[in-house]
């Protein structure tokens, strides 16, 4: 499998392998009324992958990229597999694969460049981000997508990921929807019975394998970690940030960290 260390080399592989053409660059898109609706179109046609940048009302380089693992091509070079392997082979490749991954845990590193810009009490504001509307009538607008939400389990220490939308509800606040029994919720659900918020972090901007091993729903007590290592053939490379015990990816382009309380605690409408 392909090591990518983090989004922006994954971005550099495939349009080295795939042709440059492969990443199409789209300045000045509004973030509610342009980002989601490109991104859909280009979706359903399988065409490139998006980044947009120059986005009004932000700074150059604050950047939204969508459509990542949008074709055969992609996903297949995201998996380390020959981009011009078919659709149905990918399926096979990922149905072999699965039976003989072997869990490699990660790799404790003393920083990295995910606290190159950190933002800590007032200064927190998750406004300064892009974060688009993605449809019309959508209920918010969602910074998490194909995201990873970090929990531990208080009892095991057993590192869960998971993917679970986010969505901004103001400066210090968002918004996490997790249904039935979902890991991180039973995790949460733990410390409530104790009277404590939930630490969480959620991570935006990471490499394919690991937004790929987030989404998988692996048994308890294994860590998406662990897969993501397996995927990789390398354990994948993670930090504490101050005062914190959760392990977030040094080289995630974002990471939120902060509490869950319990519903009955706090809850806003979401959707």
């Amino acid at each position: 499998m392909s090591a990518f260390r983090d989004l922006r080399h994954y971005i550099d592989h495939i349009t080295g392998t795939l042709g440059k053409d492969e990443v199409l660059r789209i300045d000045g898109a509004d973030r509610d009324l342009d980002i989601g609706g490109i991104t859909e179109l280009m979706a359903e046609k399988e065409g490139p992958a998006l980044m947009f940048d120059n986005i009004p009302g932000f700074p150059a380089g604050y950047r939204v990229f969508t459509n990542f693992m949008g074709t055969a091509a992609r996903t297949a070079v995201a998996l380390g597999l020959p981009p011009e392997t078919g659709k149905l082979d990918i399926v096979r490749e990922w149905k072999d694969l699965s039976k003989r991954l072997e869990p490699i845990p990660p790799v404790e590193v003393a920083t990295g460049p995910v606290l190159e810009n950190v933002l800590v009490g007032d200064d927190v504001d998750l406004g300064i981000f892009p974060a688009p509307q993605w449809h019309d009538g959508d209920g918010g607008r969602y910074i998490g997508t194909a995201c990873m939400v970090i929990t531990r389990d208080p009892d095991s220490g057993w590192v869960n990921v998971g993917t679970y939308r986010a969505c901004v509800q103001g400066r210090d606040r968002l918004s996490l929807w997790m249904l039935g029994n979902r890991h991180a919720k039973a995790i949460a659900e733990k410390y409530w019975q104790r009277g404590l918020n939930c630490p969480i972090a959620v991570v935006v901007g990471q490499d394919p394998i690991l937004s790929t091993a987030a989404a998988i729903a692996a048994p308890s007590g294994m860590s998406e970690y662990d897969l993501a290592g397996g995927l990789r053939g390398q354990g994948v490379e993670v930090l504490y940030a101050p005062g914190s015990d959760l392990p977030v990816p040094a080289y995630a382009e974002i990471v939120i960290e902060g509490e869950l309380p319990p519903v009955e605690e706090e809850s806003v409408l979401e959707g």
